[in-house]
């Protein structure tokens, strides 16, 4: 008799379970687009131009909004990936992995404060050549660059009918050349980047 109850309610919370998901795929979340398009082109010594996704960069990121910048601030250049993931979760993952995954070495990993919470310094390698990058994921109010956090405000997100706040990005910042960028100014000159 017991056996047979506890199959019964297995199926009905099985059922439930799938209800759910189906209505979740059919109730669509407000996205970070609106901060990925507010992000401004331009302003006081800061000037950008759009660039062009890669074809390899279009494969990995599917449906995810993607906005890439080349940014020129106080002499600065860094090329800018924003990425809003509510369309293609899997889009947003560790930098990590596609650096190791093109043959970067990683030399230091460091965490570089910034409002409202951190951001990962890289100081990556590839035989002779040496380039850094700076990442975190944001929600518009807190930042941290672990990918296991971004899966669980995504998560939460998803299941709270987005009342748990705002779609996270990844933020991913490289130098545009080899030379060095002194990443302190250059964030505290460009604090649009932490309205994203």
């Amino acid at each position: 008799m017991n056996t047979s109850r506890s199959r019964l309610l297995l199926w009905v919370c099985l059922g439930i379970a799938v209800v759910l998901a189906m209505l979740w795929q059919w109730l669509p979340l407000p996205d970070a687009r609106g901060r990925l398009s507010a992000l401004p082109a331009s302003g006081w010594r800061i000037s950008s131009r759009d660039l062009p996704l890669t074809d390899t960069e279009r494969s990995v990121f599917g449906r995810a909004r993607v906005l890439k910048r080349l940014y020129q601030v106080s002499g600065q250049r860094v090329v800018l990936i924003a990425m809003d993931g509510s369309q293609e979760r899997h889009a947003i993952h560790d930098p990590l992995y596609c650096f190791r995954g093109a043959g970067w070495k990683v030399r230091q990993s460091h965490l570089l404060p910034v409002p409202s919470g951190n951001a990962r310094h890289l100081a990556l390698s590839k035989r002779t050549v040496s380039a850094e990058a700076l990442s975190w994921i944001s929600n518009g109010t807190a930042r941290h660059p672990s990918p296991f956090r971004y899966w669980m405000q995504a998560t939460a997100r998803r299941l709270s009918l987005g009342k748990s706040g705002e779609e996270p990005v990844l933020i991913l910042l490289q130098p545009a050349t080899g030379e060095a960028v002194d990443w302190t100014r250059l964030l505290s000159e460009f604090p649009d980047l932490f309205r994203l």
